[in-house]
C-alpha cells in the first residue's frame, strides 16, 4: 500500500490537555445548579467548576472513552457518546433542568452543531444559559495564511484537523440568534496588530492592506477565540 500524508493519521492529531478552562469559568456570574458539558474531556474545567460552585451538580459527556473514564472520577455523572451521532433524547436528561450548558470548543466539531443548540434549548432552564468558545476563522494569521494559498491542518488551535465547521463572529450571532438566544456576553484576546490609537485606520501585511478599517472591524479580524454567553429565549 502506498503511504500517504494525511492530518488525520494516527499520531497526527494531538489530544486536548487536562487544564480547567478558568477563562470561561471568570465569565460565570450567576451560581449554577445544574450544569451539563458537552466535550466535558477529563473533566478539569469541571471539577475546577465544582470547587468554585460544590453544591452545583455536575453532568458531562465526551465521546473518548478514555478522557471520560478520569472525568467519572471528578463530575457527578458522564455520559460516554458522540453527540452529534446520538439524539439527545436517548440520555434520558431531564428535560428544562440545566441553568448552564457549557460547550468550549466542541461546536467546530460537529456536523450540525446549529440542531445541537437547537435541542439544547429543551434541556435549558427559562433563563438558562450557554457557555461557549468557538475559534474565529477571520482572524488575521489565518487570513494572511490564506492569501498566501495555505489552509494547513495542525495538530490543536483554530486549524485544528478535526474541526469540521468554520465560523466568523457573524456567523456565530446568525447561529444562535438563529436557534432561540440571544447573545449575552462576547470577548476574546485581541492580536495586538490589529491595535491603533486612532479610528479608522489602514493596516499593512505586506501583500495586502485593510484600508480604513473601524475599531469594530479591526475587533473581528483580532480575535483569536470568542468567549459567550447565548441566553435562552422564552417563547410564550
Amino acid at each position: 500500500m502506498i503511504n500517504y500524508y494525511s492530518p488525520l493519521k494516527s499520531g497526527c492529531v494531538a489530544e486536548y490537555g487536562d487544564n480547567p478552562r478558568n477563562e470561561l469559568i471568570d465569565l460565570i456570574k450567576v451560581v449554577p445548579e445544574q450544569i451539563f458539558e458537552i466535550g466535558c474531556g477529563s473533566g478539569a474545567t469541571g471539577m475546577a467548576i465544582k470547587q468554585k460552585f460544590p453544591d452545583a451538580k455536575y453532568i458531562g459527556m465526551d465521546s473518548n472513552k478514555d478522557a471520560a473514564e478520569i472525568a467519572q472520577t471528578r463530575l457527578d455523572k458522564v455520559i460516554v457518546s458522540d453527540i452529534d451521532k446520538v439524539p439527545l433524547d436517548t440520555f434520558e436528561l431531564e428535560k428544562g433542568c440545566f441553568d448552564l450548558i457549557i460547550c468550549a470548543d466542541i461546536l467546530e466539531h460537529l456536523y450540525d452543531p446549529w440542531k445541537i443548540i437547537n435541542d439544547l434549548r429543551g434541556y435549558l432552564t427559562a433563563d438558562g444559559r450557554i457557555l461557549a468558545s468557538i475559534p474565529n476563522v477571520q482572524y488575521i494569521e489565518h487570513i494572511v495564511n490564506v492569501l498566501d494559498g495555505n489552509w494547513k491542518y495542525e495538530d490543536h488551535g483554530l486549524m485544528d484537523a478535526t474541526h469540521i465547521r468554520f465560523f466568523t463572529l457573524n456567523e456565530i450571532i446568525k447561529m444562535f440568534n438563529g436557534t432561540g438566544y440571544n447573545i449575552t456576553h462576547c470577548s476574546g484576546i485581541s492580536n495586538p496588530k490589529m491595535n491603533s490609537d486612532t479610528w479608522p485606520n489602514d493596516f499593512d501585511f505586506g501583500k495586502f492592506v485593510l484600508k480604513n478599517i473601524t475599531k469594530e472591524e479591526a475587533s473581528k479580524f483580532a480575535v483569536l477565540q470568542y468567549l459567550l454567553i447565548a441566553q435562552k429565549v422564552s417563547h410564550e
